[in-house]
């Protein structure tokens, strides 16, 4: 709703900018009806300037060179009546104006207009100068106001601007409620959606077709969910099944062959191949077993059993059981533990992490059948217990980094599966962070795991 009174809030505001800039605009106009006053104005000026170039000469009138480009560039025509009423000077005057008027004619055209023409008046020192301008050029009207009320203009004119910006407000406020009340059941409804619960919005209003999407949308996405939920239940429940039923004759198949690869009764070569199907069948019991674990961590199925232990205990003890159990001379360990690393924490599953550690390891061992040497380094950086493991082999290929560092999805590729997909899972479990990359000599896997604090 926090979401919603900002939408709001900037309606309104953008009215009442809209209505400030309309205010600009008012300003403008004025502005502009008081230059084209200032142009009537300086039009009465140049009437006068005419008139005053009009000089008589004897018994005729001579019009000066300058007013008389005047009259030609601003006006049509212009005539000079006695005090009888009478035309004694004109110039371009149209066939249609006659050349005798009385008081009432004069009082007419000098306001209004003389047979459609708008003229003006002048005073001359012979008569009355009258100047024409051309048909349905120039609108006149009388504009007639309390006196009062022209000495206060400017504040009713200030007054109404007020009351234009304040109804603005308002309109743009009243409008903006009710796009909120119509929005709020749409964000409602965006809002289920995202919890995966099922939108069924009124269609009618003013966001009626974005409702009906959004019905459309919901049903199509609860679809495609209770077809993945059927997906991954029906894939757990096959790798279950496909566990269950491969443990047990699996489990008689090691025991058998290694007894027989015990028993001296068989040659030496055969004894090899009855180990080569017990290391086999180990293979297939870890890979089983990999299954299990990611398809339990992936949904959260695996219970964590979560308590503080020593990082460098566990790295020491992963190293030893592998000098001791399954490691060929061609495999050299470092291990380096930092002082202030000694004392490192993490508040976690002890198993995952001591499964993580060995999955990093035989990775490295696995893709490097030559042998290579294996680094481990263990140091503290700030808040956190930083594991970094190395090797002297081959790295990892461009494509194989992307997908380790950048990509969640179930591992789709030969080499470096489930193992190191396994180890993510359980960094990620644990709210840590994970690092792939190449250094100069091999592979690099850098873990930081959240240190526990006493």
């Amino acid at each position: 709703m926090k979401g919603m009174r900002k939408i709001i809030m900037r309606y309104v505001l953008s009215a009442g900018t809209i209505a400030i800039i309309l205010l600009i605009t008012n300003i403008i106009v004025l502005c502009l009806c008081a230059s084209s006053s200032s142009k009537y104005s300086n039009d009465k000026y140049k009437i006068s300037e005419i008139s005053q170039g009009l000089k008589k000469e004897g018994n005729n009138y001579t019009l000066s060179n300058r007013a008389s480009n005047i009259l030609t560039d601003q006006f049509q025509w212009a005539m000079l009546l006695n005090d009888n009423g009478k035309v004694i000077w004109s110039k371009n005057l149209p066939k249609d104006i006659p050349l005798s008027y009385t008081s009432s004619d004069i009082a007419s055209f000098s306001k209004w207009y003389l047979k459609d023409y708008p003229t003006q008046t002048w005073k001359h020192e012979n008569g009355l100068f009258v100047i024409g301008n051309s048909k349905n050029s120039i609108w006149k009207a009388q504009l007639e106001a309390p006196e009062k009320l022209v000495r206060n203009g400017l504040n009713w004119l200030l007054a109404a601007l007020i009351i234009n910006f304040i109804v603005a407000i308002l309109l743009a406020f009243l409008f903006g409620i009710r796009f909120f009340l119509s929005l709020r059941t749409v964000v409602k409804g965006i809002d289920d959606m995202s919890k995966k619960k099922p939108v069924s919005l009124q269609t009618k209003g003013l966001l009626g077709d974005l409702a009906r999407n959004i019905n459309n949308t919901s049903k199509e996405l609860l679809r495609q969910q209770a077809l993945i939920e059927k997906r991954d239940l029906a894939r757990n429940n096959w790798i279950s099944g496909i566990s269950h039923d491969i443990r047990t004759p699996l489990s008689m198949i090691m025991g058998y062959s290694s007894s027989l690869e015990d028993n001296k009764k068989f040659s030496e070569e055969e004894r090899n191949q009855f180990s080569i199907i017990r290391l086999q069948s180990e293979k297939i019991k870890q890979l089983i077993s990999d299954l299990n674990l990611t398809v339990k961590l992936e949904y959260e199925m695996q219970p964590l059993d979560i308590h503080p232990f020593y990082a460098a205990e566990l790295l020491r003890k992963v190293v030893v059981d592998y000098l001791n159990n399954s490691c060929d001379n061609k495999y050299n360990f470092e291990l380096f533990t930092s002082p202030e690393a000694q004392d490192c924490m993490i508040n976690g599953d002890m198993r995952l992490f001591e499964r993580a550690l060995i999955n990093i390891i035989g990775n490295s061992m696995k893709h490097n059948d030559n042998g290579c040497n294996i680094y481990i380094d263990l140091k503290q950086e700030d808040e956190n217990c930083i594991i970094e493991i190395k090797d002297t082999g081959l790295g990892f290929k461009d494509d194989i980094l992307e997908t380790l560092n950048f990509s969640t999805e179930f591992p789709s590729n030969k080499t470096h599966g489930l193992g190191l997909y396994i180890v993510k899972q359980i960094v990620t479990s644990h709210d840590g962070k994970y690092n792939f990359k190449n250094w100069k000599n091999g592979s690099c896997i850098t873990l930081h795991i959240p240190s526990y604090k006493k």
